[in-house]
């Protein structure tokens, strides 16, 4: 159980979130080309990456929903939004990220998700504010279970700590199963850029995973930093690596076990049918679970 935090270490935690989200915020997009992808790696459009995704099971519907983040730190908004897409439901700007909260009839303890527990206890429209900003600062995986919870997604929160790569692969299995299922299903997962060979802006990232090639043993990750990176394909072990790695204060990365409950009510006016990339995704094949 962790130790419960001093009011110093509140405070210096409240005043560091604060301070980055307002210093991210200033970020704008980068310009030039994307990077070159790295040898361990396969580019979704090359010619590889095409064979690849001919073959294996391949969520399209995913794909076709893919998002460009829209600001430079923005990458798990961006994802959760993408889910969120490709089920036509939640809002269209990735600014407005928040106004999932605000509709709802009870606030989900989203503070608690920094680490600032204590803030939970703040008027709505207060909570609101200060997560418009904190956004800027990243979006933790509970966070993003909180966001997709109230969209009427099933959301699970994995820690690598907690798991094996047997566990991790029977996830992406049941994920792209070819089997009938009342729910779709996703995967967001937090991996460390680093450890697949992305060495710029080489911490970590969170991305929805859109495809699986079984017998190839490899994945597809659909990347939203697409001003920098291309959708790659990547070996499934090496994935698992790159999750089962520690952030800077020590807690693991892991991934987000997501499915889609039957029926939804959508939240409020303003909501999106569905959004369509920026980058028009290639025509792969149609995966239906």
């Amino acid at each position: 159980m962790p130790r419960a935090q001093t009011v110093p270490e509140y405070v210096v935690r409240l005043f560091r979130s604060l301070r980055d989200a307002t210093r991210h915020r200033r970020l704008s997009a980068p310009v030039g080309g994307k990077l070159v992808c790295h040898s361990r790696l396969i580019d979704l459009n090359s010619q590889e990456g095409q064979r690849l995704a001919a073959e294996a099971f391949v969520n399209q519907k995913l794909v076709q929903a893919l998002l460009r983040q829209e600001h430079p730190a923005f990458c798990a908004v961006a994802s959760a939004m993408t889910v969120a897409s490709a089920e036509e439901v939640g809002p269209a700007d990735q600014k407005r990220f928040a106004d999932v909260f605000r509709k709802a009839e009870t606030w989900p303890p989203v503070m608690a998700c920094y680490g600032l527990d204590a803030l939970d206890a703040l008027p709505a429209l207060l909570k609101y504010w200060l997560l418009s900003h904190l956004q800027y600062d990243g979006a933790p995986l509970a966070l993003l279970a909180q966001w997709l919870r109230l969209l009427d997604f099933d959301v699970e929160i994995l820690s690598s700590a907690d798991l094996d790569e047997d566990a991790f692969r029977e996830d992406v299995l049941a994920t792209f199963s070819s089997s009938s299922d009342e729910s779709r299903r996703f995967l967001l997962i937090n991996y460390s850029r680093s450890v697949v060979g992305q060495r710029m802006f080489s911490g970590g990232n969170i991305v929805p995973i859109g495809g699986l090639h079984e017998k190839e043993d490899k994945v597809l990750l659909l990347e939203v930093n697409s001003w920098r990176y291309p959708s790659v394909w990547v070996d499934l072990p090496l994935l698992w690596q790159a999750t089962h790695t520690q952030v800077g204060n020590g807690s693991w990365r892991g991934y987000l076990r997501i499915k889609k409950l039957q029926n939804p009510d959508n939240l409020g006016d303003g909501y999106h049918k569905s959004c369509a990339a920026t980058d028009a995704p290639p025509s792969i094949n149609l995966y239906v679970p």
